[in-house]
């Protein structure tokens, strides 16, 4: 006599479920074998120290400080040999600066794995629930592409994408704050998008707290928000839209109070506009991160002075000369949406990986810059295909891009839109004479194929750019000794 499953069983085993599971370990397997390799490696960049010093801080019970004594002391050489200045140890507190300059979203984070795992290994902790962290981007995907009104099997390409996406393998190694910031985004946006299509308030809760995290961990989302709420509004009513807009004003709510109260006038999730403006639009600089310009407003450890003398700064440098701050949009177009290649130089320039011969070390260049080559180019003709939630996910990438165009650019900066970009990119792909589509559409002039067209083109046009920018610093680094090069982050 045959006996049924339960109802649990037959969802956990379905062959959907089955899907997804595949998804996750092919993501998590190039993931955890780095993880693994590089499980006991050192952190290096300001940022990643940063990180590591507020999340210390955060367990110790110091609260969120930075540039303890200690740490200082510890980076006086690098400071010297990279920046130029060190600092005089009387003057800096035992405990560190109560800081306001760093969203606190991945600190918290961070400091919640490292209470788990202990200092002494919090880097390889770190790095391994990162690791699952960053694997589960691909399941999510393809449950991002089903809400988008795509065909499973195209949802189960665009989770593949996001899955062996290069550069997506490698940010677990990192202290960085991509590693949450995208995973909240997306999640957020799965829910957002299951509230627009169904109402349910546990659905609208859920969108507001995990965007409203995701703010609290990369504030440029803030302007996302109420067009969120918007479409919300619109679909589901307008308690909605409240009841949404509330939950996420809930979470970032207390942290401005904090800020506001730390630096004694209103403040926002994190103070660094100043510091971005300054090394954006320095004369030296060049609209994205600037090596050389980045360490001038270091010299000021305390936020408050330091943001008010960057921002007077930068407010200067544009009135000298506007039509250069002008010319620096255009310029940072170029660089979010720049060929990902910055980390694989930088990272192999310092002798991380080694002296790679040729061919291989091209080949390793362009299978990390084809990822997205492939993925962007197919994208837009991907939205022209699909309609269903299209101009939120278009209000998303505008509102995600709109502060970086305005203030300061890096390619790195692009990556939370990848799994947004991959079912658009699947679609494309698996759509039977695709280049029929195209072409009718341009004899029609359909503004949708026009607007797809013009897209691709600008592409094309920015990595071109991108190419000419960097081409000296390229070649050095597919020459011999490439590996010993030492290229500073912004090179």
């Amino acid at each position: 006599m045959d006996r049924k499953k339960p109802p649990i069983f037959q969802t956990i085993f379905s062959k959907e479920a089955r899907s997804y599971l595949c998804l996750l370990l092919l993501a998590l397997a190039p993931r955890l074998a780095l993880a693994l390799v590089f499980l006991r490696a050192p952190i290096s960049m300001d940022d990643m120290h940063q990180y590591d010093m507020l999340a210390r801080s955060l367990i110790a019970g110091n609260g969120y400080r930075w540039y303890a004594r200690a740490d200082v002391e510890t980076l006086q050489p690098y400071l010297e040999a990279y920046y130029g200045f060190t600092l005089p140890l009387d003057q800096v507190p035992v405990e560190g600066y109560r800081t306001v300059f760093r969203a606190p979203g991945y600190p918290f984070f961070l400091a919640g794995v490292y209470g788990a795992s202990g200092l002494t290994d919090r880097f390889a902790a770190a790095r391994l629930i990162q690791a699952l962290m960053g694997a589960s981007l691909a399941p999510l995907t393809a449950l991002l592409a089903l809400r988008l009104g795509l065909a499973r099997r195209t949802a189960l390409l665009a989770g593949a994408v996001v899955a062996l996406y290069p550069i997506l393998i490698f940010y677990p190694l990192a202290l960085a704050s991509e590693n949450l910031f995208i995973l909240l985004l997306l999640a957020g946006t799965i829910l957002l998008l299951a509230a627009i299509e169904r109402g349910h308030t546990a659905t609208t809760v859920g969108a507001g707290l995990l965007l409203g995290l995701a703010t609290l961990t990369r504030s440029t989302l803030i302007l996302f928000l109420p067009l969120g709420a918007i479409a919300l509004g619109r679909s589901a009513g307008l308690r909605r839209a409240i009841v949404f807009s509330l939950v996420a004003c809930l979470a970032i709510l207390p942290w401005a109070v904090r800020n506001s109260l730390v630096l004694g006038r209103p403040a926002f999730i994190e103070n660094s506009l100043g510091y971005n403006l300054f090394v954006s639009y320095h004369p030296l600089g060049n609209g994205g991160f600037s090596f050389n310009v980045a360490g001038i407003p270091l010299r000021i450890l305390e936020d408050d002075p330091r943001d008010r003398w960057a921002m007077e700064q930068a407010a200067g440098f544009i009135r000298a000369d506007p039509a250069r701050a002008a010319l620096l949009v255009p310029r940072r177009l170029v660089y979010l949406w720049g060929l990902e290649d910055r980390e694989m130089l930088y990272f192999y320039s310092g002798g991380i990986f080694g002296a790679i011969p040729q061919p291989w070390l091209g080949l390793a260049y362009l299978l990390f810059v084809l990822p997205l080559v492939l993925t962007a180019l197919a994208a837009p003709f991907g939205l022209a295909l699909t309609p269903r939630h299209r101009w939120l996910i278009l209000s998303l990438g505008a509102a995600g891009m709109l502060p970086h165009l305005l203030i300061l650019a890096e390619p790195r900066f692009h990556l939370p839109l990848v799994p947004f970009l991959a079912p658009y990119a699947a679609a494309a792909w698996t759509q039977p004479g695709l280049a029929g589509r195209i072409r009718q559409g341009l004899r029609g002039r359909d503004p949708v194929w026009v607007a797809a067209s013009a897209a691709g083109i600008l592409l094309l046009a920015i990595w071109a750019t991108h190419l000419w920018g960097e081409w000296p610093q390229l070649v050095a680094a597919m020459g011999p000794g490439g590996n010993s090069l030492r290229f500073a982050w912004g090179y």
